[in-house]
């Protein structure tokens, strides 16, 4: 047998093995079962229960031209002092004379804290660091159409002592949803929350 008919065989005897390797592959890249059901959706996030930026407006006060970080009102003041500093420059943001600082820690991970400006004092909530949103396809500007925020995981705005956040805190899937905070008194409080309601454990491992 020549050369190029040896050659033939070999590419036709290989061919399938090659195209079932390819569909394999291609299977295993499609989000299985499990994850289309854990998918989190902007309408799943809406809440007519849910509190109203306007239920909490705040008058514009004077703030400093020249706002310090107070390095010792909280650990997170110290630990990211360099985007905090950054932050505050850019002025208020939150509340009238607060700034929402947001950061990433790492793949769809993000922290944030908020700072007086006119006191330099760093504020950050309580019971949980981080947010995370690995399941979540919600458009925060859809849901918080007043939102004046840019990151993805909160909703906020200059005139409202309201805050909120969305995903998963501290990557717990049992605490996953919107969460409402208000600021009151130099402390983030939980107002309201609205859950994610799905149950997707069944269809792990399934396609």
């Amino acid at each position: 047998m020549s050369r190029h008919r040896i050659l033939a065989a070999v590419i036709v005897c290989a061919c399938p093995w090659y195209l079932v390797s390819v569909l394999r592959a291609r299977q295993r890249d499609l989000p299985s079962a499990y994850d289309k059901c854990r998918a989190v959706t902007t309408g799943d996030m809406v809440d007519k229960r849910a509190p109203m930026f306007a239920a909490y407006r705040v008058k514009f006060p004077e703030t400093s031209n020249n706002p310090r970080l107070d390095l010792n009102s909280n650990p997170t003041a110290r630990m990211y002092r360099t985007v905090l500093r950054r932050e505050i420059e850019q002025g208020p943001n939150f509340a009238g004379h607060y700034r929402v600082a947001v950061w990433g820690c790492g793949s769809s991970c993000s922290m944030f804290a908020v700072v007086n400006l006119n006191t330099g004092r760093v504020i950050t909530p309580q019971g949980f660091s981080h947010t995370s949103g690995v399941y979540f396809g919600v458009d925060n500007q859809k849901l918080f159409s007043e939102s004046q925020s840019e990151a993805w995981p909160l909703g906020f705005t200059k005139d409202s002592r309201l805050l909120v956040v969305l995903g998963d805190l501290d990557e717990d899937e049992s605490r996953e949803g919107a969460f409402y905070f208000v600021l009151d008194h130099e402390r983030l409080g939980l107002v309201h929350s609205t859950p994610v309601q799905k149950d997707c454990e069944n269809l792990r491992g399934k396609r």
